[in-house]
């Protein structure tokens, strides 16, 4: 008789409210943290391959960021249950509670598994900006969804099990009274239940008993900023994103440092002119390619398993090239570091900052002044991405895109013209307006969903390309027939084209781009033989020395403002700068450091250690890199929120002897 009246009692218990609800919150946290990791497996290519200690403890780790969001998303549920009153047995409230739990955690596991895909993309785990992205119709359109969901239709049918979990957990966690008596203290025990859950989910949403809640950047305590994201889920990273001002910085022992170029003189890489022939570049074309980046290149990777770009290789190796870095992993992100040498080293990028009327100095608005007709081109609908009015603020005073081409029958049906008619119609555009001229074109056909024109003819052993290898290659043969163009021209000769990417391929094929350093490696090239030396300089440039490096080649030596340096100067320095994954990075060429603004936590030597596998922060200092880093944080926070993005002549005769221009 005493044992069944324990059975009794233990299985009131098993069935209790309480326990109901915990069953309830241990399946969504398993559900979310399972999902949070197949971002891990889905993507392995972006992180250091882990064992299966460092595996099991990257996961366990990882659900103290799942339970916040847990918590979050069920305090609905964690009240209901623990109400002292059976209004909690109605069917209809549990319909609607069991509907809640649904539909809710469904959205915050789908949040993770678009996560998946995006994560293959931008290299970086979905922010809020993200929301003011599908605000945006080129951005995220039908056709690219529809592609999606045909290239990842894997993805959509585990989602669709993992709701199924959520809907049977839901119906067997239903609350039933019970037929017999009440059990005793029923109201009691619920009204414990309740003040102990109330106060358990106060402490699972801080994340523990430590004095401030836990937020993306505890995330480092864990894991190098390349393995972090595997610890967080995507609403968690949603909820603790936002829109931080920068702050204004103010060390006077800091490493003397200004963005500000007083003398852009050219004293190497260039022709000698000193027979008196006029060796001046009247004319500059920028060609910014789409997603590739120097993995994809054969000049960069003879050994890749096939060769994508021959004819750019033949150019690449007839010009003045760099160890190109980009500055972002963005589209957004490119133009303010290409066209005005601002890299986006903060939250959100610079043209949806708070910043984003700042005045800023750019190398086209000095050729306009020196009487360039300066043209922006971009295949894509009028507006895209503000690419139109950022170019215009920026001295480009002609815009060319979708509208102007006027012939749809080259749309690519989702982001723009083909790079191939578009760069023939940029050609003959260049023919018909007056010299000098300064032209940045921004191409797009090597971007998901990855199509190339139906009567473009591929090599035959391109059965086993990618799809994103296949407008590589086709890219390259745009490249190809607009110099067959151009050098039929008589400006060509006139003129230096300078090539470079926006961001890298998200395609990796090699570890050594699969990291946090390869990831932004991209071309960086200046291309004009008679004036320009065909030198493979080992040393990195980056994006923003773009700017004051045209015009250095150009010969105008007006006073600029640029974060970067002049690629023709001998004394300037060597540098890389990016945000990524709530960490700064700054590299010499030499040495990688990575720090969160205030502490160090990664030391790297990508020569040797190409996959940086090996974190030297124990064993080095590196004293003087973080000390240039943290000057160009205070210079970049302090002009950007005081609004001085252009020299004046007070700023420029304030400069100290000893500054150094990087």
């Amino acid at each position: 008789m005493r044992r069944h009246t324990r059975k009794e009692i233990f299985q009131e218990w098993l069935s209790s409210p309480y326990m109901l609800l915990i069953y309830r919150l241990l399946a969504i946290l398993l559900a979310i943290s399972i999902s949070r990791w197949m971002l891990y497996l889905f993507n392995s290519q972006f992180f250091h391959q882990l064992n299966l200690r460092q595996a099991t403890g990257l996961y366990v780790n990882g659900m103290r960021f799942d339970l916040p969001i847990v918590i979050g998303l069920n305090l609905l549920v964690i009240l209901f249950y623990c109400l002292p009153s059976k209004v909690i047995y109605n069917k209809g409230l549990q319909r609607f509670i069991d509907i809640v739990y649904v539909v809710v955690n469904s959205l915050a596991i789908l949040l993770n598994f678009i996560d998946i895909v995006c994560f293959n993309f931008f290299g970086k785990h979905l922010t809020i900006d993200f929301l003011k992205i599908l605000g945006n119709s080129d951005e995220v359109s039908f056709g690219v969804i529809k592609q999606v969901f045909f290239d990842y239709w894997y993805l959509l049918v585990i989602f669709i099990l993992f709701v199924l979990i959520l809907i049977v957990v839901a119906q067997h966690t239903r609350l039933r009274k019970h037929e017999k008596e009440e059990p005793p203290h029923w109201h009691l025990k619920q009204s414990i239940s309740l003040v102990i859950m109330l106060v358990l989910s106060v402490i699972a949403w801080r994340g523990g008993w430590q004095a401030k809640p836990i937020t993306m950047k505890t995330a480092m305590q864990y894991a190098d900023p390349q393995n972090a994201p595997i610890l967080l889920n995507t609403p968690f990273c949603l909820l603790h994103t936002h829109e931080n001002p920068l702050q204004i910085i103010d060390n006077p022992e800091r490493v003397p440092f200004s963005p500000i170029h007083e003398d852009l003189n050219a004293n190497r890489f260039l022709v000698s002119d000193s027979l008196g022939v006029d060796t001046t570049a009247n004319n500059v074309v920028v060609l910014i390619m789409k997603s590739i980046g120097q993995e994809m290149i054969g000049y960069y990777n003879p050994e890749r398993r096939f060769n994508l770009t021959p004819f750019l290789d033949s150019i690449l190796a007839n010009s003045l090239t760099f160890n190109g870095m980009a500055n972002s992993r963005r589209s957004l992100e490119v133009l303010p570091s290409i066209l005005a040498s601002i890299p986006s080293i903060m939250e959100n990028d610079f043209v949806r900052s708070p910043y984003a009327d700042n005045d800023f100095d750019a190398f086209a608005q000095h050729l306009q002044q020196k009487g360039y007709n300066t043209i922006f081109m971009h295949g894509g609908r009028n507006g895209v991405q503000g690419f139109d009015v950022f170019s215009r603020r920026a001295g480009f005073k002609n815009y060319f895109g979708r509208i102007e081409y006027g012939d749809d029958s080259d749309y690519d049906g989702q982001w723009g013209i083909y790079d191939g008619p578009f760069l023939q119609y940029a050609a003959s555009t260049m023919s018909r307006v007056h010299e000098p001229f300064a032209t940045t074109i921004y191409m797009l056909s090597s971007r998901y969903p990855y199509k190339v024109p139906y009567d473009f003819k591929l090599p035959e052993d391109s059965y086993f390309w990618t799809g994103f290898e296949k407008t590589v290659y086709y890219t390259d043969c745009a490249l190809r027939d607009f110099f067959e163009t151009a050098s039929t021209k008589p400006w060509f000769d006139r003129t230096l084209f300078v090539i470079t990417s926006d961001c890298s391929n998200s395609e990796h094929f090699n570890p050594r781009y699969s990291n946090v350093w390869g990831m932004y490696s991209i071309p960086i090239a200046f291309y004009q033989p008679s004036r320009i030396k065909p030198v493979k300089c080992e040393e990195i440039a980056e994006q923003i020395d773009l700017g004051p490096s045209i015009l250095s080649a150009l010969k105008v030596n007006d006073t600029l403002l640029s974060f970067g340096r002049n690629l023709f100067d001998t004394l300037s320095e060597p540098t890389f700068i990016s945000y990524f994954n709530l960490t700064y990075q700054y590299g010499d060429g030499t040495y990688l450091v990575q720090s969160d603004g205030q502490d160090p936590f990664g030391i790297y030597k990508p020569i040797d250690d190409p996959v940086l596998n090996d974190n030297l922060i124990d064993r080095l200092q590196c004293s003087d890199i973080f000390a240039k880093l943290y000057a160009f944080l205070e210079e970049y926070s302090n002009r950007m929120i005081q609004n001085k993005l252009k020299p004046t002549y007070d700023s420029i005769h304030e400069q100290a002897e000893d500054t150094i221009h990087h």
